[in-house]
């Protein structure tokens, strides 16, 4: 990959020889004929909604989907409009890793092709303190930070395997019904800085280690459980090759809409559910009228930060109440600048740039696209995403391409114009990808994806994958096999 380290991209090759067990999900092509066809409502039409409905669907169950958007996919977007033909940019979910076994379950079931991202042999570039560092291989890095005389010339990747490495070798299988075992608890009592800080990493170590991935996972660093940012580097240590959905992301997602045909009922936000033990009932608003779906069954497959706006009677059980009140999703603003061409590459750059900068990270993201246009990401996460976001779209593009320059100086001689999407304002998601504080994984993941009687709950934030399509995958065949077993 050429891509520089971020959350979704950190440590995928110096983790590449770390080895941990990873149970393998079951993947049967289906989950078998249904004893008695069922009447069952999704809520959500993203990957997690969609696969749900389609598993149920073969099974031989009548399904219908209520969307409140009028597209399928959730946070798997595609932008297209704003680029000449032939470019686009994605807004949400891009890389599929050769471990997210379910993900390449569906794509080969559904005929959708992908393709392997390649390496640059260009170099990547820090900034950090308003020095632009440039990463050599072979090359001692020399950090504008004050290093113990153990770190010093040591690069980002090694320091990382320094003092976060040994750790992922106790993590075992990270899908096992009882994880975390008792081992890893005290991991979430304590943020991920300060278990740097017990590691013994020195501060300017830290501040080196905190770019990119550690203060991508929602307030940062200082305010994350150091067991969730664990958890997650600790998910790309078997990864040895990334690959990128052919033609765009929402090709994916528009072939399991293809699959569902008129089973999805678009422009239905859900703003009530009733439930008791002999089914369920939903109402949506549309254009100022209200219309009512029941079913004998109901899978919740939209993020925890919709339904606090939807009414539910009876109640859910407090635990639920509380795990859909207090889990976070991440900020995330994400900027996107089409150049005349990819100029970087003249200079032996990938455009890949990790900093301490409002922008935090830079990325190449032409490289997969045809024609010889550039398209450049800037990928904003936490407090620096809210203040971002707090701009106008014309002063976010102008303010990212300024701080942009300063890591690749000659951008406004090549920039044509741009787009931006910002998580926290998209109505139907209210952020991205979910994070935990100190704590919260202990008391809160118990009850995430626990049936509240005949409601049933799906997404990337309920599997141990969050913020990936593998995990919203995963979570929606989950909750299909829970209605097809229910009494």
């Amino acid at each position: 990959m050429s891509e520089a380290i971020n959350r979704r991209t950190f440590l995928q090759r110096s983790f590449a020889a770390t080895a941990f067990s990873l149970a393998q999900p079951d993947l049967r092509n289906h989950l078998g004929n249904a004893g008695i066809a069922r009447k069952v409502i999704v809520i959500g039409a993203g990957l997690a909604g969609m696969v749900a409905a389609y598993e149920l669907m073969q099974a031989g169950h009548e399904v219908t989907v209520l969307e409140a958007r009028k597209r399928s996919g959730g946070r798997v977007w595609t932008l297209r409009d704003d680029y000449p033909e032939g470019l686009y940019a994605e807004a949400g979910a891009t890389n599929v890793f050769d471990n997210h076994a379910w993900t390449m379950k569906y794509l080969k079931l559904l005929g959708v092709a992908i393709d392997p991202m390649e390496s640059s042999s260009g170099a990547a570039l820090y900034y950090l303190r308003g020095k632009r560092v440039l990463l050599k291989p072979g090359n001692a890095v020399d950090w504008p930070v004050a290093l113990n005389a153990d770190e010093k010339g040591l690069s980002r990747s090694q320091l990382w395997a320094k003092y976060v490495i040994p750790m992922l070798k106790e993590f075992g299988d990270l899908e096992a019904a009882n994880w975390p075992p008792a081992s890893l608890k005290r991991l979430d009592q304590i943020s991920f800085a300060e278990f740097l800080r017990q590691q013994g990493a020195s501060p300017g170590a830290m501040e080196i280690l905190k770019l990119g991935l550690a203060d991508q996972l929602g307030d940062g660093a200082e305010a994350t459980s150091a067991l969730n940012l664990l958890r997650e580097a600790a998910l790309r240590a078997t990864v040895k090759q990334a690959f990128y959905i052919r033609g765009g992301s929402d090709t994916f997602t528009k072939a399991f809409a293809a699959k569902l045909g008129d089973r999805i009922h678009y422009g239905l936000p859900v703003v009530r559910i009733e439930h008791d033990a002999r089914g369920v009932r939903v109402m949506c608003q549309q254009a100022g009228h209200q219309k009512t779906f029941t079913a004998d069954s109901l899978i919740c497959a939209i993020p925890f930060s919709v339904p606090k706006n939807v009414t539910v009677s009876p109640g859910f059980s407090p635990a639920k109440q509380q795990a859909i009140a207090q889990l976070g999703n991440t900020s995330v603003v994400r900027v996107f600048l089409q150049t005349r061409k990819r100029f970087w590459l003249d200079e032996g750059l990938t455009a890949a740039a990790t900093t301490d900068l409002p922008i935090m990270t830079a990325y190449d993201k032409a490289h997969y696209l045809p024609g010889t246009r550039g398209m450049l990401e800037a990928y904003v996460a936490g407090a620096k995403a809210r203040k971002l976001a707090a701009l106008s779209a014309d002063e976010r593009l102008s303010f990212t391409v300024k701080q942009m320059e300063l890591v690749l100086p000659h951008l406004s001689q090549h920039y044509e114009g741009g787009a931006s999407v910002c998580w926290d304002q998209e109505e139907w998601t209210r952020g991205a990808y979910a994070w935990f504080k100190p704590g919260q994984m202990e008391t809160l993941l118990p009850h995430f994806a626990q049936p509240e009687g005949r409601v049933h709950f799906a997404g990337d934030h309920l599997s141990p994958w969050p913020g990936w399509m593998n995990g919203a995958l995963q979570s929606g065949y989950r909750a299909a096999r829970e209605v097809m077993q229910a009494t």
